[in-house]
Formats: structure tokens, C-alpha cells, sequence
């Protein structure tokens, strides 16, 4: 029996922690929890993360929940063996990772989620889509700045901050490039980055693991 429950659903959120644990080969129970019908407000999962947001993970072995996907990707770095390649720990390199995968939790995943929501909605919310395009569109051209200096957003190495921001630089390519290919076209380093982690199995496969969720979000 797998030490480790992981609830999430397949969203950008969700699927860094699914390739997360792929990546440091680590047996876990997927629990599936249907955003689409309110699941993640039910009380047996709000005991896991009090703000009712998916994704959450429950360590057996020590008791701990772990709630919000850069914390879960911290803890699993610092916790096995395997994840010690994904956190460094000399200082400035742990913190370029740390920066990048915070930077990541403040500004490209609420932005572009932002972004996703107005511009999925049949309402006249003209300001908000351009006002968050715009932000998206900036953060974006951060991100490909950096990968113009360094193969990974943490430096020469592959990264939970690597992971944190590939799946939501999927749903940009999904979501946003369509209404902005000129601005993409340019993009050229970070769509570099973008297929060298598609490519690799781990990430392949965790996408796998909540591919066959019949409402996706992003």
C-alpha cells in the first residue's frame, strides 16, 4: 500500500505534483477530486487542506498533509532521496530554484488562471481578458529571458521550479497563443525548455496519470 495520498485533478496545479512524483519514482494512491461538481469543498477533503483547493497530499509515514503545490514539491524534494536533484542544496542555488518556483505560485499561475477564467466565460468581460493577456503575455516574456541565460529556471539543472511552471506554460500555449501567435513566435527559448520536459518520461507519464479525467480545466 502506497504511504502517500495525493488529491488533485487535472489542472495545471494538479499536474505538477502527478509528474512531481514521477520524477522521483515514488508509489502513491491518486485520488481524483471532481473540482467540476464541488468535491474539493466536501469536508473529507477540507480536512486535508482547510482552503478547499486542490492539489493536497497526506504523508501515512509521518503524518503530515501538505496543501498548496509548492509546498508539496518542497516537502518531496527535502523528503526522499530522489528529489534531492530537483532541490538543490548549496545556497544559491536553492534559492535561484526557490525564487523561480515562488515567482511561479504569485505571478504565472494566478495570472494566466486569471486569464483562463475571463476568457472562458460568455460575459462581457472585455477588460479583464486583456488586462490579464497583457500581464500573461509579460510574465511569459520573463520566463523566456531567463531560458535565454540558462538551459533551466534554476540554472543548469532540472527543477521543481522546472515543474512548477511547465504545466501552466502548457495551458498558455493551449489557452493564450492562439489569440497571440506573434507574440509566441518569439518565444523561441522557453519553447525550446517546453519540449525538452514534454519529452521526458516522468513528466509524460504523471500527465498520463490524470489524463483520463473526463472534465480537464486548462
Amino acid at each position: 500500500m502506497s504511504k502517500l495520498d495525493l488529491y488533485t485533478w487535472n489542472t495545471p496545479n494538479g499536474r505538477k505534483t502527478t509528474i512531481m512524483l514521477e520524477e522521483i519514482a515514488q508509489p502513491y494512491t491518486l485520488i481524483k477530486v471532481d473540482i467540476g461538481i464541488g468535491a474539493q469543498k466536501q469536508p473529507n477533503f477540507l480536512h486535508i487542506n482547510p482552503n478547499g483547493r486542490i492539489p493536497a497530499l497526506f504523508d501515512h509515514q509521518s503524518g503530515a498533509r501538505v496543501f498548496e503545490s509548492g509546498a508539496i514539491l518542497v516537502y518531496l524534494a527535502e523528503k526522499f532521496p530522489a528529489g534531492k536533484k530537483l532541490l538543490p542544496s548549496a545556497p544559491a542555488e536553492r534559492a535561484e530554484v526557490l525564487s523561480w518556483t515562488y515567482w511561479q505560485t504569485g505571478g504565472l499561475g494566478p495570472i494566466l488562471g486569471q486569464y483562463n477564467h475571463f476568457s472562458t466565460k460568455n460575459i462581457n468581460v472585455n477588460y479583464a481578458k486583456q488586462r490579464f493577456k497583457e500581464e500573461s503575455i509579460r510574465l511569459l516574456n520573463i520566463l523566456d529571458d531567463r531560458l535565454k541565460e540558462s538551459p533551466f529556471l534554476g540554472g543548469k539543472h532540472y527543477s521543481i521550479a522546472d515543474i512548477m511552471c511547465f504545466p501552466w506554460v502548457s495551458s498558455a500555449l493551449k489557452t493564450l497563443a492562439p489569440s497571440t501567435p506573434e507574440a509566441f513566435k518569439n518565444f523561441n527559448s522557453l519553447l525550446s525548455w517546453h519540449q525538452i520536459i514534454s519529452a521526458r518520461p516522468a513528466v509524460k507519464k504523471g500527465l498520463m496519470r490524470l489524463a483520463d479525467t473526463s472534465n480537464s480545466h486548462y
